[in-house]
């Protein structure tokens, strides 16, 4: 069971649970609902989204089992709502004193109009609001404005990538769970080789705690190393990783950013995944160029100059930049 007492305290994602923890307070009546309403949490999958909110309806049942709570994905939110069937549960969706809708990224245009009532209702009547997502309301592109600026009128939190000292953090916190005594250049390598999220990491020491129990607590590196080496490999920044999350971020298929084409909605991403791909890889202009497009070196050092003279000025963009570097190192 998620509780706020098994979350582990990191600097990244301290704002996040300090933000769902005032939720349970508005919730349960120690704060007005309209200090933090809505409140849109977002972060790439495995930073802590889905623990939170699942904390969040362990401590509402526990300090008031009177209150009603809906946890849906927004994905449900369609067939939820326009279903001839579903009166009783689009009743305790009404009803409910927290409502919770996850992954609002899959959260289909053609319902907005549904989706934007059900927000207005919701907040009319006082009932407490939270979203996450993979990206921030802004970043929601096939979303209209209406839709936006009411997911985003309220607190919106980022958790982010694990900084080093975190992944230290977390990682050793999860072994003394397990009661497991590691040597340091062991936890060394894989706060080195192991940068996906907080999910992935916990997976991991799941997988080392069989390694050490088959072959004893004194593995070696080179072991760990056997033992782990795909996960190391895709923690590389290649190009193609850089694509597939810039695409994931901007919500742009990586096959987009590929193509010979202009279009609004991939000229900047495209630009910025060749920026990242110029910093984080050993990869010549040219072999950048030729991924994204076929395009040469001097359209790569165009794009690359254009971001960094862009990330001066938008505070946005430099926020979203500095993201995804952190994603993928």
């Amino acid at each position: 069971m998620q509780t706020f007492a098994n979350w582990i305290a990191l600097a990244e994602t301290e704002a996040a649970r300090l933000a769902v923890e005032r939720v349970a307070d508005c919730v349960c009546g120690r704060r007005p609902r309209r200090a933090i309403n809505p409140l849109f949490l977002y972060g790439p999958a495995g930073s802590g989204k889905s623990h939170l909110v699942s904390a969040l309806l362990t401590e509402i049942t526990q300090r008031s089992p009177d209150l009603q709570a809906v946890l849906l994905a927004a994905g449900d939110f369609e067939a939820l709502v326009l279903s001839d069937s579903g009166r009783e549960e689009q009743k305790a969706l009404r009803q409910a004193d927290l409502l919770i809708i996850e992954d609002v990224q899959h959260l289909p245009a053609r319902i907005e109009g549904i989706f934007v009532h059900r927000i207005d209702r919701g907040l009319a009547r006082g009932q407490q609001l939270v979203f996450t997502a993979l990206a921030g309301p802004a970043q929601l592109d096939h979303l209209s404005a209406r839709v936006t600026s009411r997911l985003g009128s309220g607190l919106v939190v980022g958790l982010g990538a694990l900084a080093p000292e975190s992944r230290r953090v977390f990682l050793q916190e999860c072994m003394n769970r397990r009661g497991l005594l590691v040597r340091e250049e062991i936890l060394a390598w894989l706060i080195k080789h192991l940068t996906g999220s907080a999910r992935q990491l916990e997976g991991a020491v799941a997988r080392l705690a069989e390694l050490m129990r088959l072959h004893g607590p004194t593995i070696s590196v080179e072991m760990l190393a056997e033992h782990f080496s795909v996960e190391a490999a895709t923690s590389r920044p290649t190009v193609e990783r850089i694509a597939q999350r810039v695409g994931c971020y901007f919500q742009v298929e990586p096959q987009q950013l590929q193509a010979r084409s202009r279009t609004r909605g991939t000229l900047l991403p495209r630009q910025i995944g060749m920026y990242l791909a110029r910093r984080l890889t050993d990869l010549s202009l040219q072999q950048i160029g030729a991924y994204f497009g076929g395009r040469d070196h001097s359209t790569v050092l165009h794009a690359c100059r254009k971001v960094e003279k862009a990330l001066a000025q938008d505070i946005r963009l430099s926020g979203a930049v500095r993201q995804l570097h952190a994603d993928l190192t």
